[in-house]
């Protein structure tokens, strides 16, 4: 039988059957495919987001440090981070970086809040919609809460310019910082309290410090020991801030008697000569430490600042409280530093913790130097400037006046303020919380020192200027050739 004469269903069947065949090969081929890919997105969305997103921001703002991984890692109840704004309306790197933190504990949940939606959610929590920005962060437990406003997280400082009267603006991101501890405070059920001694004229500590003392959850108070017969039980720590009298010996014997029983000391002293603050200074001797002669000259152009060798940026010896410092590359200043040394009879154990460089000199009669040139009769180094030291309780002593004036500790990027905090964390068994700096969106200032200052000078007015005119000198000589 031809072609023809078969039946139409044989001849439909010999022409599309092939095509059939082949077709379904392809359909369940696809099908395979497609279940592939539904199963492999379903396990990469069970993947944390550390996993399936990678931090390309220039200052990896979204990389959660050490010191949060420990926090969380420690916690045990559970903290809601409600993140407070319109439906649709979440910003998107506070979101991944509230991702990050839900990854790293099964005792953290992030969800959000539209406050227009559920009006009640904020009278629960007694916030205020008008003062309200979007986007804050609301951390909860069970016992306690803290909001974390949005310009927490971003935060903006204005500076004038006087000369010129227009205001500049840098921009940090500080939700690493603001969060970690928001979690820290409502995670713990004993928070420190600091103590600042007054009294005896001493400097108060800027507000931002104060700030840095709350957000670092330490209670904050003055303290008057005139009339006390002891320290406080709950003092994690006592502030001696620049006093400029000297204590009565009662005051003395109190805090001798309190750093014995291990308690912990802050002491930050500036110019005084060896014999103005006796009182004062028996209680450094009783840990091992006392006061020496003069005013500190930085002779390394490396370790000070520019036209100024008596604002030390000395070494920092590998510590608790500096190791992040150092770490992260930020220096701590000390302006007019007196040395620091142990006495004969110490039985304290003693960290030398910022030091000069061997080219340091001092000037012994500093009240009437005329030079900061090396003289005859100068003290050589090297000196210390700060040091901890440690019998029964723990003292920390930096020489220097102004160390944590505002001022001086932005010449610095805040590693000043960073070395207080960083010390009141570790006296206060907090060593977790030590040291998350904020990380910023603008252009990063830089602390250069005289000898960076006096190259770049060289290579900026000198040797880019002539390599420019070099290369014009060839490029005119060859077009003159041709």
């Amino acid at each position: 039988m031809n072609k023809q004469n078969k039946p139409l269903g044989q001849r439909v069947k010999a022409m599309f059957g092939g095509r059939f065949r082949a077709g379904s090969y392809s359909v369940a081929a696809a099908a395979i495919v497609v279940a592939i890919a539904i199963f492999l997105n379903l396990i990469v969305g069970s993947l944390p987001s550390t996993m399936t997103e990678i931090d390309m921001t220039a200052n990896s703002i979204y990389a959660l440090s050490d010191q949060t991984k420990r926090i969380a890692a420690s916690l045990d109840k559970d903290v809601t981070l409600y993140i407070i704004c319109n439906q649709g309306n979440e910003d998107d790197t506070i979101q991944r970086l509230l991702n990050r933190y839900a990854d790293l504990s099964s005792h953290i949940k992030v969800t959000s809040v539209d406050p227009t939606s559920d009006p009640t959610f904020l009278t629960k929590y007694e916030l205020d919609i008008n003062q309200l920005y979007e986007n804050s962060v609301l951390v909860v437990s069970d016992s306690k809460n803290r909001l974390v406003g949005y310009d927490e997280i971003f935060v903006t400082e204005y500076s004038m310019d006087y000369y010129s009267y227009n205001y500049t603006t840098t921009t940090t991101f500080d939700g690493e910082n603001a969060l970690t501890n928001a979690i820290h405070y409502v995670a713990s059920d004993n928070l420190p309290k600091v103590y600042t001694l007054t009294g005896h004229g001493e400097e108060a500590l800027s507000d931002s410090i104060k700030a840095m003392l709350e957000q670092d959850n330490f209670e904050y108070e003055d303290l008057s020991i005139l009339t006390a017969e002891a320290l406080p039980e709950d003092a994690a720590a006592v502030v001696i801030h620049q006093p400029a009298t000297d204590l009565n010996e009662d005051e003395a014997t109190l805090l001798t008697t309190y750093l014995a029983n291990g308690g912990n000391v802050v002491l930050v002293t500036g110019y005084m000569s060896v014999d103005s603050m006796p009182n004062l200074l028996s209680v450094t001797r009783a840990m091992g430490l006392e006061l020496g002669e003069g005013i500190v000259i930085e002779g390394d152009r490396n370790m000070r600042l520019t036209r100024y060798p008596y604002y030390i940026l000395p070494d920092a010896a590998s510590h608790d409280v500096t190791d992040s410092i150092v770490n992260a590359g930020y220096y701590i200043l000390s302006p007019l530093a007196q040395p620091i040394v142990e006495t004969a009879d110490s039985t304290a154990s003693v960290t030398w913790l910022l030091s000069t460089s061997d080219s340091a000199y001092a000037k012994v009669d500093a009240l009437n130097m005329t030079t900061t040139s090396k003289e005859d009769g100068d003290a050589d180094g090297p000196f210390n400037v700060g040091a901890i030291a440690e019998n029964g309780g723990k003292l920390l002593w930096l020489t220097g006046d102004g160390i944590f004036d505002e001022y001086i500790d932005s010449a610095v990027s805040g590693g000043n303020s960073n070395l207080l905090l960083n010390t009141l964390n570790w006296m206060g068994g907090q060593e977790e919380s030590i040291s998350i700096r904020a990380k910023s969106l603008d252009e990063t200032g830089l602390s250069v020192t005289e000898s960076e200052s006096g190259f770049w000078s060289v290579v900026m007015i000198g040797v880019i200027p002539a390599a420019l005119v070099a290369i014009g000198i060839i490029i005119w000589a060859r077009r003159k050739r041709r």
